[in-house]
């Protein structure tokens, strides 16, 4: 048995007449595809007659001293022992040995070179057929498996935007928590051989019908066109869908109020409207995972007002200001409703101006209508008796022979300063000779439209924006600004 001191001994005697025997070094070649690769063995021709074998990992390819056994197609062994590899594939990629046999006592010495063949990415989506479909709350799988030499990286993008991902995986699993979850996840593998390539899963998570409409109060008048819409935004499985009015279901006996869908758009079409049409209306689209409504008003009662500004028509006082609105309407107006009271920028003899709210309530001015027909109804009113330096809010609402409207969005306006004596807290009643004090169930609420710009609209909920913290401050600066000037000019 060999003792420690022999194999050491052993082993460097070894390592030398290998570096006498080999006259190449070890290679790594990284190359294309249909390239040709030539790997050395040149041995020391001073040494006696060797016998050489090839290996492609630990397969033997070729053995110089067995001329029966053939080299695979492509490969050939030179007569200074290098192997040639031509046309090469993908599947060439792998470490190749060259052993030298030598004669007693001593044994064979390797040198192994690799062979990397580059070439572009494969993708293969995982499911094979590139589609997923899921119940809400069970756990999404997707993958897409890759190849290519050097490793492809692997980026994700969900309906074209990309995906934030905290490494490059072909793998993602999520749980399916919400609808939106779903979509088109799209992967990239690059491996800067070629061209990228990409591929696409289409995942649906099944879950209740979302249904939405652009207008749900919808204003006629009898004998003209009208239609209610509603479009279903989401619903898988597909929904069942009808059509109520007051809890029962719309007939349809003769061609005048027609059902039509296009696509995801559901309408309920009056060509000819009648009295009796008018009224409360749902639309409802159901499948097995849940429902959803959406209420309508079909209603010959006016569309909100909407407020003009111009400051050719305003004309702003220190003591007065012009309100001008428009209404549609195809019935007469018979009267509006002005509601005003004084918001923010009141003065102070000692602090000048103020942030500080005031505390009062909405007054209410009844401006007659007009004989109109429509369906669009102007109308202008100048209240007086306001006090200088003051933004006052206002809100309108309108009636005809079928009702009141909704409030308008509300009007930021701004007094000029005035000079002498402001009017005290008493002389807010010279506004208008007819003030009532709101009833507190219908007391206006703040919307959102300064001096300067409409900011506020109405969704299809009724929902409105509370007023703009920004606007109020740049009336609140501008009066700061008009005032001191006014101070320093006088």
């Amino acid at each position: 048995m060999l003792t420690l001191k022999q194999i050491v001994i052993f082993l460097l005697v070894n390592s030398v007449l290998s570096e006498k025997v080999f006259q190449s070094v070890p290679v790594t070649v990284k190359t294309y595809e249909n390239d040709t690769v030539l790997l050395p063995c040149y041995i020391n021709d001073s040494e006696a007659k060797l016998r050489v074998r090839w290996y492609k990992d630990n397969q033997l390819l070729g053995d110089s001293a067995d001329p029966n056994h053939l080299l695979p197609p492509r490969t050939r062994m030179h007569a200074n022992y290098s192997l040639q590899v031509d046309l090469l594939k993908a599947e060439d990629t792998a470490d190749y040995t060259c052993e030298v046999i030598r004669p007693e006592p001593w044994g064979p010495i390797r040198q192994t070179h690799s062979i990397e063949v580059q070439y572009s990415p494969t993708i293969k989506t995982i499911p094979e057929d590139g589609f997923l479909e899921v119940k809400k709350g069970e756990y999404v799988d997707i993958g897409c498996d890759v190849s290519g030499t050097p490793a492809p990286i692997v980026d994700w993008r969900k309906n074209g935007d990309p995906m934030a991902l905290l490494e490059h995986r072909s793998r993602i699993r999520f749980k399916a928590e919400h609808r939106l979850l779903a979509g088109v996840y799209e992967c990239t593998a690059n491996n800067g051989v070629g061209a990228p390539v990409s591929a696409h899963i289409r995942v649906l998570i099944h879950d209740a019908p979302v249904v939405t409409a652009e207008r749900t109060f919808v204003h006629t008048a009898i004998g003209l066109r009208a239609a209610l819409e509603a479009r279903i935004e989401f619903a898988v499985p597909p929904a069942r869908t009808a059509w109520y009015r007051d809890g029962r279901p719309v007939q349809t006996h003769d061609d005048r109020i027609v059902m039509m869908v296009k696509d995801n758009l559901h309408q309920l079409i009056f060509r000819s409207v009648r009295l009796s049409d008018l009224g409360n209306y749902t639309f409802r689209a159901q499948n097995k995972l849940g429902m959803a409504d959406i209420a309508f008003k079909l209603t010959g009662v006016p569309n909100a007002a909407s407020f003009k500004v111009d400051s050719a028509l305003n004309k702003p006082t220190s003591t007065s200001f012009t309100l001008i609105w428009e209404v549609d309407s195809y019935s007469t107006i018979i009267e509006y409703n002005l509601w005003l009271r004084p918001y923010f920028g009141r003065t102070s003899e000692v602090d000048g101006i103020t942030t500080e709210p005031p505390v009062n309530m909405w007054r209410k001015i009844v401006v007659p209508g007009d004989a109109n027909d429509g369906p669009i109804h102007s109308a202008r009113y100048t209240v007086r008796g306001l006090t200088p330096s003051t933004v006052y809010e206002a809100i309108v609402t309108s009636r005809n022979r079928f009702g009141w409207s909704k409030q308008s969005a509300v009007l930021h306006f701004a007094t000029e300063p005035g000079t002498g004596r402001r009017p005290s807290t008493a002389d807010y009643s010279e506004i208008t000779p007819l003030l009532e004090e709101p009833e507190s169930d219908s007391e206006p609420q703040a919307h959102n439209i300064t001096q300067a710009q409409v900011f506020g609209r109405e969704s299809s909920s009724g929902a409105r924006e509370t007023p703009s913290l920004s606007a109020i401050l740049f009336i609140v600066g501008s009066l700061v600004c008009f005032v001191s000037y006014n101070h320093n000019s006088v």
